[in-house]
């Protein structure tokens, strides 16, 4: 036993433990590169391919509820791409005045409403679409007026009444009216014409019905 010690001196030992030591920590090494190259991330993707597969079970039990859910939506956008439509259809690419004129006074012979003016303003832009206020001057009963007003708003033509005022004396039967109209023309997506529109029925313009005519030579 004394023999092998004094064989191996103190030079060669010290060397046999840095080998040692030198083996342990390419080892220690070696293991922390595979954990990092290796391990962490297929563990990684191991997880995330599992909250996958709950997303993927999920998304299956549910599918009839998504189902109903895209239904209902794309019937809802059906109706309003109708309605859309729909608009469209009663709203001009022009102001013209002239065809809403012709549409009012057949309106008022039929109620028995004598238009007496008929005024059109200044056409406006406005945001996607364009209006233009026109001021109407009548006279007949409150029968008529109500009927008149009720067509009014039943016209193809998109249209609103903004205002309305009624006059009378005590025991008349018939009430001076005036009504201020608004008419919708150019919405967006089609060319919105506001100066230079074609107008047969210029701002200004007096223009008196059929009834009011033979109320004036009665």
């Amino acid at each position: 036993m004394l023999q092998n010690r004094s064989i191996i001196d103190d030079e060669t030992r010290r060397f046999g433990r840095i080998l040692h030591y030198s083996g342990v920590l390419a080892g220690v090494v070696c293991a922390t590169v595979a954990y990092s190259l290796v391990h962490a991330p297929t563990a990684k993707i191991i997880a995330n391919t599992g909250l996958r597969i709950d997303e993927l079970a999920l998304s299956v039990e549910n599918a009839p509820l998504i189902r109903e859910q895209h239904r209902k939506v794309s019937l809802s956008l059906h109706e309003v791409e109708a309605r859309i439509a729909a608009v469209r259809r009663r709203v001009p690419r022009h102001a013209d005045g002239g065809a809403f004129l012709r549409e009012v006074a057949q309106i008022a012979d039929t109620e028995k409403l004598a238009i007496k003016d008929f005024q059109p303003a200044t056409p406006t832009a406005k945001t996607g679409y364009a209006e233009m206020q026109v001021t109407l001057k009548g006279q007949g009963s409150y029968a008529s007026i109500c009927a008149f007003i009720d067509k009014l708003n039943k016209l193809t033509r998109l249209s609103k009444v903004r205002d309305l005022k009624l006059s009378a004396a005590d025991g008349a039967a018939e009430y001076p009216m005036t009504a201020t109209l608004i008419i919708y023309f150019g919405l967006q997506g089609n060319d919105v014409v506001v100066r230079g529109s074609p107008d047969p029925a210029p701002r200004g313009t007096v223009w008196r019905s059929a009834t009011a005519e033979e109320n004036r030579r009665g």
